[in-house]
């Protein structure tokens, strides 16, 4: 090697140096989105209408707003929407739709008493299930919007047919959403609906 070529070959050895120190040889962690969860409350919720004790982020489905919790022995849910009609919360298999579904419907009766009904998805449709297992309920509806609360049990009644017997923290599920946006009639179809999965936190 001559040595007029020396200082191009100590530029080129200390170029490929620096770019060598400048790699980032580490893998970078794919990123992976939090999933939907069922917190866990630590006391007793007091099924009022209010959002308190309520310990994970509410999920949107719809354009309602959900919160989830549960304890060693009940799920709460809480849903609000801008709705004047009647709204549905519905549990079932990861994925799954209306058939098999758990169904808790909350609406105004006709003398515009809060009330409930415990239904089971059949199908595209949804009958009254032969057990009502809500154990404490809220709703109210005003100046266009409808909150819906209910308490309910992890294992859910037998000889119903429903896809899921009990929610299993660690296990995932879907979550399905109807609502009317002006009827209380709860045989009207749905104006509007949805669905997302969520996991309920060990």
């Amino acid at each position: 090697m001559s040595a007029k070529h020396l200082p191009i070959v100590l530029l080129v050895l200390v170029l490929a140096l620096l770019a060598g120190c400048a790699a980032d040889t580490t893998e970078e962690e794919p990123t992976v989105e939090p999933e939907n969860v069922m917190g866990r409350a630590d006391q007793l919720l007091p099924v009022d209408g209010s959002t308190d004790g309520y310990p994970s982020a509410p999920l949107e489905v719809a354009g309602a707003v959900i919160h989830l919790a549960y304890d060693d022995e009940s799920i709460y849910v809480h849903v609000e929407a801008e709705v004047e009609g009647w709204i549905a919360v519905g549990f079932n298999q990861r994925g799954g739709g209306m058939n098999g579904a758990n169904m808790i419907i909350g609406y105004l009766s006709e003398n515009g008493t809060p009330a409930f009904r415990d239904d089971v998805g059949r199908g595209y449709a949804h009958s009254e299930a032969g057990v009502s297992a809500v154990d404490r309920f809220y709703l109210t509806s005003s100046a266009g919007k409808t909150v819906f609360e209910f308490s309910y049990p992890l294992v859910f009644p037998s000889g119903e047919n429903y896809n899921v017997e009990e929610i299993i923290p660690g296990e995932t599920y879907s979550l399905i959403v109807a609502m009317h946006r002006s009827s209380d009639n709860i045989g009207t179809q749905h104006s509007v609906r949805g669905s997302i999965n969520f996991q309920a936190q060990p």
